[in-house]
């Protein structure tokens, strides 16, 4: 156990002895309320070992449609049992109402992509404007789980097969769920998907995978945004 780890297991155990208060031990950690809560439930089952496991927000580049199966099969086996996905919540909506596929046979067909998508992925809404509220407390649920929460900020696939800036609710995602953070950069797919590639061949896609970004409570949206495209990107400038 690192010296992070046993700073949180202090403070921990300060809240548990309620030598001071939950909402006091968050604020030293640098976590939510709810997170404090949940570490002290694990800690009556697990001890003092529940404070190494920890619950990271997945920040990726968004090339293809099939992103999302591509990126958990680089991350592992371990971590990507244990992932909740963040998709566009339009997007999903559209699919679920069988609705704007631009043609009827495909919105006939998009209730079944729906249901498989959210039944395979574990997936939950992320809407690129208006109230991200319901979104960020599913988020919050299921990294109280002991989910990892995958989100690609760009809010859309590139068209280009450069980067996109980051949407401003990664940055707010990041603020509300106050957790650390893990770029990853998916190389290799654009290259596929321009050439017409009948499948994907593995010799030929990478998954980067970039250092944990450490959250710090008194970064603003706007900078929290720019951070994870600025770490992002890095991954990229590597391949």
């Amino acid at each position: 156990m690192g010296q992070e780890e046993r700073d949180k297991l202090e403070w921990l155990k300060r809240a548990k002895d309620k030598v001071i208060s939950q909402r006091k031990a968050a604020e030293r950690m640098g976590v939510s309320d709810r997170w404090v809560r949940k570490l002290l439930q694990r800690m009556k089952r697990q001890g003092d070992g529940a404070v190494g496991v920890r619950s990271l927000l997945i920040v990726s580049n968004h090339v293809t449609l099939y992103d999302v199966p591509i990126l958990l099969y680089g991350l592992g086996r371990r971590t990507r049992r244990r992932v909740a996905v963040a998709m566009a919540g339009e997007m999903l909506l559209n699919w679920r109402h069988a609705r704007g596929q631009g043609n009827w046979i495909l919105n006939l067909l998009s209730p079944g992509a729906y249901y498989l998508v959210t039944a395979l992925f574990n997936v939950f809404p992320l809407p690129q404007s208006g109230d991200f509220r319901a979104s960020f407390e599913h988020a919050a649920r299921a990294m109280d789980c002991g989910f990892h929460v995958l989100v690609f900020p760009e809010g859309r696939r590139t068209t280009n097969g450069q980067m996109q800036a980051f949407q401003r609710g990664s940055g707010l995602l990041w603020k509300e769920l106050r957790c650390d953070a893990l770029p990853v950069y998916l190389d290799g797919l654009w290259e596929l998907k321009t050439a017409h590639a009948k499948w994907f061949r593995s010799d030929k896609i990478s998954t980067h995978v970039g250092r944990v970004i450490t959250f710090k409570p008194q970064t603003d949206p706007a900078a929290a945004t720019a951070l994870l495209e600025k770490r992002v990107r890095s991954l990229r400038e590597k391949c």
